[in-house]
Parts: structure tokens; C-alpha cells; sequence
């Protein structure tokens, strides 16, 4: 009997489709039915090579930590530093940086996958957006025992904008708000394992001092440890999808503001509160100096597959088991050809 050859990619499309809906469409469930990550509906076509020598832009401090030498000019499109779906963008080794020491080797760019896991809270009941601190910590374990190299979102970044190479499986981990549980119930699991994550911090509660928040100091605590990045995760909490261009403004500025008088940290990164945004938003984003901004649309991430403000992040909720965990990683982190992942479609 002769198979058809055709049909298999046909099959893997699909399965990526699915995957693409997030943690509990990968898994099964139902609850989740985002449509896959979205950009920009005029994509740029990159170069393979750096930008010209004009270009004399430098990443912030915030991409520059973590140990990582200077920066050499990477892929960059035309007019835009921000790779989009059909960039079909590669990472030369003239063209990227020696790599940190990672626990696992570094590939071709083509060849990485990446997941930016986000979480909210912990141990708060049977919150939809809170996790188990037991469940939580089988999950961090799952990682370094199944050769998944966690990286800081600066690294990830710098990947995206073809200026690093990482391993092949790659986890972010992001967890927004600032809820104390993070500090109570994550941070010492994530301490002992020497695990990096970033915190997506809304100013105005911690501002405020809600009861639910962590204090200044925690937040301090953290970030000087090391492994902690802070990004801006807006200063009231709104979404910014039809918002006022002046409330747009206090929540990308004012955040950041704060930040760097609470922290000295000026974050180069913005976490879209709930996730809500639109091309609009996207714009104001990076007009306001962000290097990258990530939505909480789930999706596998590949160089090329994602604008750079506009970068998918799948969420972990309370009802997620460990097997539907694990079960989602080994389908976002195999290996997908790069054609069929999925890609991002204009935005209305």
C-alpha cells in the first residue's frame, strides 16, 4: 500500500494548532480557547546579517546583566529591530554572542523552542490562577530533571533578536502582579533549586501596600539575589486594549518610574495586564522605549514566530496536574519544524 507523504505535515499543522491555545488546550482541557499568538499584518523581512554600522544602539542594563558580554550586532529587520513572523531570521556565530554557561549545550537558533510559563498566585484555595506550592515545586523539579535550561527573560530576548544562542528546550518563568505568595511560597523553592524568573510587578499596589501584595523590600530582596529580573506590569493594572492614550501612558511611564525609584531598575520589558492589547497598544509600547512585551496568549516560541512586542507567555493554573504539565511541555518543546509553528495572524 502507498502512503501519501503530504499528509503528514498536514497532521503536525494540526497538532501545533492545538498546541498553540495554551496549557489546557495541550492537555485536553477546555477552559482555555485564545486563538494563537498574533502580529503585525505588514511583517518586515529580516536580514541575516547585523544592522549597518550606523547603528550604534546599545541593549539596556537590564539585557546586558546576567553575565553576558558586550553585544555584537544581530538580526534586525530593515527598519526595525522587531522580528516578526516571517522573518525566517537565522543567528550566524559572527553574528551572536559567546553564550552564558548554560547547563545544557547551545544549537542553532532554528533549532530552539521556548515556553514563557506565567504564573500568578499560590496556595490560594481553588483561585483558577493559583497554583499549589506542592504542585509548583513538582513542576520546577520536572524542568532540571527533564534538560529543560530555565533562562532569564533578558536571554530569551536577546535570542529573539538573534543576539544569543540558547539550548534546545527553553522555559521562562514569569509570574505577574507581585502577590506576597510569590515571595512566601515560590521564592524559597525557586532559591533552593537556583531557578531564574521575572517578576512582573504592578506599582500601584505595591504602592498602595494591598494586604495581597509583596512590600518594596521583598521585591528588593529578590532582584538583588540575582536570579530575580523585574518587569513592568503597569501601574494600576489596566488593560490597554481601547484604553485612553493618557491612562496608556501613566501605566507604561509612571510604572517604570517607579520602579526605578524603588529599585533603581528601569525594566526593559512590559507584561500586558491581562493580557489585553491590540496593535494600537503594541505601538505605544514600543514608542515608550520597551525592548519586548508579552502578551498571555499561549504558544511555542521559535526566532521568528513572534513580534517582539507581542511575544506569547501560557499560563498555569490551579487545575493543571502535574501529568497535563508534563504532558504540555513534551508537545511545545519537541521539535517542530519551523514551518509549522504557528504563526501570527493581523490583528483587527
Amino acid at each position: 500500500m502507498v502512503v501519501s507523504t503530504h499528509r503528514q505535515p498536514r497532521r503536525r499543522l494540526a497538532q501545533c494548532a492545538l498546541l498553540a491555545g495554551g496549557l489546557m488546550i495541550a492537555c485536553g482541557g477546555s477552559q482555555r480557547t485564545s486563538p494563537p499568538n498574533q502580529a503585525a499584518s505588514e511583517p518586515k523581512t529580516a536580514r541575516a546579517a547585523g544592522p549597518s554600522a550606523s547603528d550604534d544602539r546599545n541593549p539596556s542594563p537590564e539585557l546586558a546583566s546576567k553575565g553576558e558580554v558586550p553585544l555584537t550586532p544581530g538580526v534586525e529587520s530593515d527598519d526595525t529591530h522587531f522580528p516578526t513572523a516571517t522573518s525566517r531570521a537565522t543567528v550566524s556565530p559572527a553574528a551572536a554572542s559567546p553564550s552564558p554557561e548554560f547547563a545544557h549545550p547551545v544549537v542553532e537558533a532554528h533549532r530552539t523552542r521556548a515556553v514563557v510559563l506565567l504564573y500568578h498566585g499560590f496556595d490560594r484555595g481553588s483561585d483558577p490562577l493559583s497554583v499549589s506550592s506542592i504542585a509548583f515545586k513538582q513542576q520546577m523539579e520536572w524542568l532540571k530533571e527533564n534538560r529543560v535550561e530555565v533562562v532569564h527573560l533578558s536571554q530569551l530576548v536577546l535570542f529573539l533578536r538573534g543576539k544569543l544562542l540558547l539550548p534546545e528546550r527553553v522555559a521562562v518563568i514569569s509570574m505577574d502582579d507581585g502577590m506576597s505568595s510569590v515571595y512566601h511560597r515560590a521564592w524559597p523553592i525557586l532559591k533552593r533549586l537556583k531557578l531564574p524568573f521575572s517578576l512582573g510587578i504592578t506599582t500601584g499596589l505595591v504602592e498602595d501596600k494591598k494586604r495581597f501584595t509583596m512590600s518594596w523590600e521583598e521585591v528588593r530582596e529578590m532582584h538583588d539575589s540575582g536570579l530575580v529580573e523585574v518587569a513592568s506590569h503597569g501601574h494600576r493594572h489596566r488593560g490597554l486594549k481601547n484604553l485612553p492614550r493618557k491612562l496608556v501612558d501613566e501605566e507604561l511611564t509612571r510604572s517604570r518610574e517607579l520602579l526605578e525609584q524603588r529599585l533603581g531598575v528601569s525594566p526593559s520589558v512590559y507584561f500586558y495586564p491581562l493580557g489585553s492589547m491590540d496593535r494600537r497598544a503594541r505601538d505605544l509600547v514600543t514608542e515608550a522605549g520597551y525592548d519586548a512585551a508579552f502578551t498571555a496568549t499561549g504558544a511555542p516560541i521559535a526566532l521568528g514566530t513572534s513580534h517582539l512586542a507581542e511575544v506569547p507567555r501560557t499560563s498555569v493554573f490551579y487545575s493543571d496536574s502535574m501529568g497535563r504539565f508534563s504532558y504540555f511541555f513534551r508537545g511545545f518543546l519537541k521539535t517542530i519544524p519551523h514551518h509549522l509553528l504557528p504563526k501570527p495572524e493581523p490583528l483587527p
